[in-house]
């Protein structure tokens, strides 16, 4: 069974991390959830976001899903 890895486009991974660069933004700005643990969590999820990322659009093995083949029997 062959498997090959799947990773999104340079710009694209790019892209989704000033996605989340502005969500961060966003959120510190607004104050959205100052007085609840909802801030914090937005915040970690964003720099997960940025991160994953990042990751995919410059590393050598920075692939977001794996693919597998079957060979026919």
């Amino acid at each position: 069974m062959a498997s090959y890895n799947v990773k999104p486009s340079k710009p694209f991974a790019v892209f989704g991390a000033l996605v989340g660069v502005a969500m961060l933004v966003f959120v510190f700005t607004k104050g959205v959830g100052q007085d609840s643990g909802f801030l914090w969590l937005w915040a970690a999820v964003c720099v997960g976001i940025v991160g994953f990322n990042l990751w995919a659009a410059f590393s050598k093995q920075g692939s977001s899903e794996v693919v597998e083949k079957r060979n026919a029997e």
